[in-house]
């Protein structure tokens, strides 16, 4: 490497990289890290080189058999990864000086095919990690899990996979397993011969013979029944599939990327989704994150919507984009959409602004101040709640001059909305806790199912 003005260092084993780290005088630009060393994990390694040197970005070398952690090593800290064994040394020196440019074209190619297809986020943003593992995933033939809440953009983030995948030009086929009924979805899947059952009057191609080559996106995959999942596990093991009513085997070559708000391994405990269709669907795992946890991509979001979507140029305040990220938003991007879309239609104004937004927002909208730590013992925080409620009571009498001035029935249904919003937090956050086990978190908040289910859907 010394024709391209590069000092290389060469490590053997786990036990040297430690010693150099220790004792270098100046740290190091790039470091390219084999996961199977003699003595140690590649992985293992990642954390002390990112803490001795900050600025050096790291790229793992993998078999394909540990592409997984190799994804693990990216959500780590790692800027990218490598296949052994390398066919084409140019390849490798190119990923390497690619690396080593700050410019980084790569990354700002990957956001401008994120925006084609609607995902939107800054660069400090949890989601552009997310979206770096997913560019380097779309070229891979491996199945790919999609883990998110509704609304964060599964289908969106399917559709890039297999837009920057190498079957790009092929179909790209996506069927929501629980908007089909169970009687129709087998046949939507492997299609049928005409007469195989009644009203079959002609033949039809299914799913699986229409994604041929491409990629089949199975939303909402932990809906799907047993008696699916017992079939769709043979298609992914052996290609192969037969239209209901037909004698022919049919074979295909099919990426297949599901989709889920559900914790599947959570479900195969519970015996009601199986482990060897998930190991299948699950080749390597993607979490989109909730709208709530990045904040900062939301008025990106917005104004990239309301430039497409507006025929004036249409703005918002930026106090109307505070109140937007002080909320929690469950519905994440496709609720923030929504409220925005609301809100240009019932207002012609070139500016949206907080009284534009919907009431219901304004008045459900998270505090701005810090959250009390749910970590403090229990008697502590009821002192807390004690003291907060009695500054509230306070503020509200203070501002009261005179009864006649005030609506009390209305004052006090807006004081019954807040309790059961508290009440509607905490249960979501214990849901979050318990992977959406009710029985379990009844039983910890001392309270019955029927009681959760009432806080949740009947004060709502």
């Amino acid at each position: 490497m010394q024709a391209k003005n590069c000092e290389v260092t060469v490590s053997h084993s786990g036990r040297d990289v430690y010693r150099l780290l220790e004792t270098r005088p100046f740290p190091y630009h790039l470091a390219l890290i084999d996961l199977k060393l003699p003595d140690a994990n590649g992985l293992d390694l990642l954390p002390a080189i990112k803490a001795a040197c900050p600025a050096c970005e790291v790229i793992v070398m993998t078999g394909y058999s540990t592409i997984k952690s190799a994804v693990t090593a990216i959500q780590s800290g790692a800027r990218d990864y490598l296949e052994k064994p390398f066919d084409n040394l140019d390849d490798l020196e190119q990923a390497i000086f690619s690396v080593l440019d700050h410019s980084h074209p790569q990354h700002d190619l990957i956001t401008r095919q994120a925006v084609s297809y609607g995902m939107i986020y800054a660069d400090d943003s949890p989601m552009a990690t997310v979206m770096s593992v997913a560019d380097k995933l779309a070229k891979k033939a491996i199945n790919v899990l999609i883990e998110g809440e509704t609304g964060t953009g599964k289908e969106l983030m399917a559709r890039f996979l297999h837009g920057a995948s190498l079957r790009a030009q092929a179909p790209f086929i996506a069927m929501n397993c629980a908007a089909i009924p169970e009687t129709l979805l087998e046949s939507e899947l492997f299609g049928h011969e005409k007469g195989a059952f009644t009203g079959a009057i002609k033949g039809r191609k299914g799913f699986f013979e229409l994604a041929d080559s491409g990629t089949l996106f199975l939303d909402e995959i932990g809906e799907a029944p047993a008696t699916i999942q017992a079939k769709l596990l043979r298609v992914m093991e052996t290609g192969e599939f037969m239209r209901i009513g037909g004698e022919q085997t049919l074979k295909g070559n099919i990426r297949f990327i599901s989709a889920t708000n559900r914790n599947l391994e959570r479900e195969v405990e519970l015996g009601r989704f199986r482990a060897d269709l998930l190991y299948r669907l699950e080749g390597v795992k993607l979490t989109i994150p909730a709208l709530r946890k990045r904040p900062g991509d939301i008025p990106l979001i917005v104004n990239h919507y309301l430039q497409k979507k507006s025929n004036d140029a249409c703005r918002i305040d930026p106090a109307a984009v505070q109140v937007l990220q002080q909320y929690d938003w469950p519905g994440n991007v496709r609720q923030l959409l929504n409220v925005v879309n609301q809100a240009m239609a019932l207002h012609d104004s070139p500016v949206l602004r907080v009284e534009h937004l919907p009431a219901q927002l304004l008045q459900e909208r998270r505090d701005a101040s810090p959250a009390p730590s749910m970590e403090c013992p229990p008697d502590a925080f009821e002192c807390f709640v004690e003291q907060e409620a009695a500054r509230f009571v306070h503020t509200v009498t203070a501002r009261i001059g005179s009864v006649d001035q005030i609506d009390f029935p209305r004052l006090l249904e807006r004081i019954r909305r807040l309790e059961g919003e508290v009440g509607r937090r905490v249960i979501r956050q214990g849901l979050a806790e318990t992977d959406g086990d009710r029985a379990l978190l009844s039983d910890k908040l001392g309270i019955s199912k029927r009681t959760l289910r009432y806080i949740l859907n009947e004060k709502e």
